[in-house]
């Protein structure tokens, strides 16, 4: 088998990226925008289950220049920001102008300067907002790029233009992005919330509700785009947990029931509702258990009523309770701290679901 032969058959979806380093993506036997769609739909899927706050969180990178540490929304906002730039630049090509050159674009030939005097104009970007404007902005440098020549892309003068700011600038990204996004899904899912403690305090009592249903509307928006984005024959599909997702959205809405019977049984003074006597475990197995076979259309409405119930409850809530460590546990638990967990679990099994089977694979379940 030739070197060649061996490089079609890597899924650049999936394999290692060290075999995606390998790659000569400038030979003329590589099918250049399927190479970029891959790579494209790994890179979007990185931050996949992640919550606004992940985003923000320094430590993904150092910066190369003396700035402070880049976290997920610097990578990002930096990949997009050159995909803005390409727009124009490839344009002006077309257009019959020259290549640029590096000192066009960086300061006095210094990438890493030019990278960092420009992060600042990404720093109060919201997540969402910069994940609509990463998906205009692809597409238009990859419509702008496609009318080029595949020898013009592959010459000397355009391929650190062209590639280094599509297929080839996303694998030095993921490089770092990959293993930084899959620790911080860890952590959601073992519910840091990668910034203060969310429990309010009497001091600051109103702004600490502000700060709640802030967060929630955001936590609740980014899973039911997952929910909305999942199609039904996916639902009752193995994930990447031995729960299907429908298992996973059934034991949500259960959860939202019973935080909702806790906050609308309890007593001032009285005490707080106890968790199930046969342990968690076997609890949410005998749940889940029961709620198989529910069609989607019916677990979306009892996901979308438990929520909506919940949220009733929990803003009925006294002062005393919000400050009462096991009173807020009820609500902040079983709507911020749940949903994040679970979306953490079951984000990039759901970025997945439209990649084509693996090329090493065709059989293989996504």
């Amino acid at each position: 088998m030739t070197a060649t032969t061996t490089e079609r058959l890597v899924d650049l979806r999936r394999a290692a990226l060290g075999d995606l380093r390998a790659i000569d993506f400038r030979s003329p036997a590589r099918d250049y925008w399927a190479d970029e769609a891959a790579v494209h739909d790994r890179f979007v899927a990185v931050w996949a289950g992640l919550d606004d706050a992940a985003w923000r969180l320094p430590g993904a990178a150092p910066s190369d220049a003396g700035g402070p540490d880049w976290s997920l929304l610097d990578h990002v906002g930096h990949v997009v920001d050159w995909w803005e730039l390409a727009s124009g630049y490839i344009a002006d090509v077309v257009g019959g102008s020259p290549w640029p050159t590096d000192d066009d674009y960086y300061e006095a030939g210094d990438f890493n300067a030019f990278n960092e005097q420009r992060r600042p104009r990404f720093a109060d970007v919201a997540p969402a907002e910069l994940r609509s404007r990463g998906l205009g902005a692809h597409d238009r440098v990859v419509g702008i790029a496609r009318s080029l020549p595949l020898e013009m892309i592959r010459s000397d003068a355009a391929w650190g233009w062209v590639h280094q700011v599509l297929h080839g600038h996303a694998i030095d990204h993921l490089t770092v992005l990959e293993p930084w996004a899959d620790a911080l899904r860890q952590r959601q899912i073992g519910n840091d919330p990668f910034g203060p403690d969310p429990q309010p305090v009497r001091a600051a009592l109103a702004a600490g509700r502000e700060r709640f249903w802030a967060t929630a509307d955001s936590i609740l928006a980014d899973f039911d785009r997952l929910m909305a984005t999942t199609p039904d024959r996916a639902w009752t599909a193995p994930t990447d947990a031995p729960w299907t997702f429908a298992d996973h959205v059934a034991h949500l809405a259960g959860w939202f029931v019973e935080g909702t019977r806790a906050l609308e049984e309890h007593r001032p003074g009285g005490p707080w509702a106890d968790l199930p006597p046969e342990g968690l475990d076997a609890f949410n197995d005998r749940q889940v258990r029961a709620a198989r076979g529910t069609a989607p259309a019916d677990l979306r409405t009892a996901y979308a009523t438990g929520a909506t119930r919940l949220s009733t409850a929990i803003r009925a809530m006294t002062d005393d309770e919000w400050l009462d460590p096991e009173g807020f546990s009820w609500a902040y638990e079983d709507l911020h701290g749940h949903i994040r967990a679970h979306h953490a679990m079951i984000g990039p099994w759901g970025a997945r679901i439209a990649w084509p089977s693996s090329a090493a694979n065709p059989e293989e379940d996504r």
